[in-house]
């Protein structure tokens, strides 16, 4: 089967997104594309990675279904929602649910698409640079892939040449650490060739130099944290020698810190810096030296272009009623422990948390609006770091609680977004300056299991983070044990509904811990009520989590029939 043609069909849906439409409208579309002849120049090239950008921009990636639905089910986010609809945010799922099938067939798309183009790029039509330049583009985007499905998935199918039959199916799954490796070698490949977001020529969106880094570090951190189901005994699911990992990811994040380009905005300069921040990805706009790496979305759906996400609508800020109102269901809640994270002077507090809805009533086809951010069993309890809307005058709700027909603004305002009743095209952060600061703490004591104390080096870069959020520099204990408490509060805090948390938790063996603790500050909260079908739903993660199974995701029940060489995991 020729791939040439994939390529084009899923490049065009894609290119306005990543690149600008009017540089590629010009080429000629033409109705069958030669695989030998496909990578002839830089655009076309180009063009073909679109195609595997494109993957990581459908709703069962980073559209919602993988970073916030399969993410929920921690200390950080659940779902109000009792039904069925949404048992994979309940560790309710099984082996031929939809959410986990469409990852692993989206990121395996993924591979594909830079394996054939590994294949298809004419390494004597470019120039020495150029050409690793391409590549490095398309192996950041296979470590990437990898990363996550090893992460997720453990032990799978490391495939690095194009599929080309029906046998090529039939690929027994890579230990998890091999996998690890061929994702490392694919970043170390990236850092070296691809540019710097500061030069003149990046195209905001693409991956960069520095990201590889940054993801390097990231790597490094779960490569040296725990391992489900390495070993029947919790005492040896670790890789040989973890702490070679931590120094590694120590290294990587230095080199980003002493490049000195990448920054986050101080509190003293802007005291809404964070809010300031997030905006951008609101509005389609980038701040290069925060954001380091971030999934771009182009709101082409009304063009028949299914290249669009509902980040801002599923975890957004309830508001329903007419279809020209910027929609949010808010069928994810902040969880209570992040309510309870947060001090009263921490300026990501209300930008974190919505704390208000706009509801709608059929009968009187009026809005009422409501703050409700000291309820935070509430069953709209929203999230609003990717809000759409906010209200016009949030210290006159404050005081009256509840205002009908109240003025709002939009702040998803991008065109076409601002008045699509689900689909946004707020962007999706991958890597954050500040967490390339956290992950650099964390390397320095060694992670959960390391047993260095905090250093000068450890402390400053969690208080460049906590300065930005309007807090004192850390006074509390350098001790190795206190401090790592400390970084995994401040991870909580900082980067809260960013795709990360449930990630951090497996690698610190922590997740059943906080699935737990949780519960159990639900039910000792005054405003819990038993027989409320809303705070029952918030205890199904915890109750319903197996940790002999829900550390991993089993591999799909389709693939497991289509491989013959990919045996299910036991229990599944």
């Amino acid at each position: 089967m020729k791939k040439g043609n994939t390529y084009i069909t899923i490049a065009f849906l894609v290119i306005f997104t990543l690149s600008g439409c009017n540089k590629f409208l010009e080429l000629d579309p033409e109705s069958s594309w030669k695989e030998e002849t496909f990578y002839a120049s830089k655009e076309e090239a180009n063009l073909a990675l679109s195609g595997i950008y494109s993957q990581l921009s459908k709703e069962d990636l980073y559209g919602y279904k993988f970073n916030v639905t399969l993410e929920a089910g921690t200390d950080e986010t659940y779902t109000n929602d009792p039904s069925p609809n949404w048992n994979a945010a309940k560790y309710a799922y099984t082996s031929s649910s939809d959410e986990i099938k469409n990852a692993w067939l989206k990121f395996y798309t993924c591979i594909q698409l830079v394996n054939q183009f590994e294949k298809n790029l004419k390494k004597e039509l470019f120039a020495t640079e150029q050409y690793n330049n391409l590549l490095a583009k398309a192996r950041f985007m296979r470590a990437f892939s990898y990363y996550n499905l090893a992460s997720w998935f453990g032990p799978v199918p490391l495939r690095l040449t194009p599929s080309t039959s029906q046998e090529d199916n039939n690929v027994p799954p890579s230990p998890a650490l091999d996998v690890y490796k061929q994702a490392e070698q694919d970043y170390l490949f990236a850092a070296e060739h691809l540019e710097h977001a500061n030069s003149p020529s990046y195209i905001p969106g693409e991956p960069n130099k520095m990201a590889a880094h940054g993801l390097l570090a990231r790597l490094y951190l779960k490569m040296g944290g725990y391992q489900p189901y390495l070993s029947p005994s919790d005492a040896n699911c670790y890789f040989e020698n973890p702490q070679q990992y931590f120094e590694k990811a120590k290294a990587q994040c230095e080199i980003i810190i002493n490049d000195g380009w990448h920054r986050i905005v101080p509190y003293a300069t802007d005291s809404k810096s964070y809010r300031t921040h997030f905006l951008t990805y609101l509005q389609d706009k980038y701040d290069l030296k925060e954001s380091l790496f971030e999934i771009s979305f182009g709101n082409l759906y009304s063009m028949g272009i299914a290249v669009s996400g509902r980040l801002g609508n599923i975890n957004g800020v309830e508001f329903v009623g007419t279809s020209t109102i910027p929609r949010g269901f808010a069928n994810i809640n902040v969880a209570l422990p992040v309510y309870d994270a947060y001090s009263m002077g921490d300026a990501r507090r209300e930008w974190s948390i919505a704390g208000y809805r706009n509801k709608y009533s059929t009968s009187t086809q009026l809005y009422t609006m409501n703050y409700m951010f000291n309820n935070p069993l509430h069953f709209e309890y929203g999230i609003g770091k990717f809000r759409r809307w906010e209200p016009a005058n949030l210290e006159e709700l404050k005081t009256k609680v509840s205002v009908t027909n109240a003025n709002y603004t939009i702040l998803n305002n991008t065109t076409g977004s601002d008045t699509d009743p689900n689909y946004t095209s707020i962007n999706f952060p991958i890597l954050r300056y500040s967490d390339v600061l956290l992950m650099h703490a964390e390397a320095i004591i060694g992670g959960r299991f390391g047993t260095n104390a905090a250093n000068s080096a450890a402390v400053n870069s969690l208080n460049v983070v906590r300065e930005r959020a309007g807090l004192e520099p850390y006074t509390g204990s350098l001790n190795h044990t206190d401090f790592f408490n400390e970084l995994v509060d401040e991870r909580l805090r900082e980067l809260c509904f960013e795709g990360l948390r449930k990630q951090d938790l497996i690698r610190w063996n922590l997740l059943e811990d906080k699935l737990k603790a949780t519960n159990q500050k639900i039910k000792n909260n005054p405003l819990f009520l038993a027989n409320d079908q809303y705070h029952q739903t918030y205890l199904e993660p915890g109750n319903n989590f197996n940790r002999t199974k829900h550390l991993l995701l089993p591999y799909p029940l389709q693939e497991t029939l289509i491989n013959t060489k990919l045996k299910q995991r036991l229990g599944w």
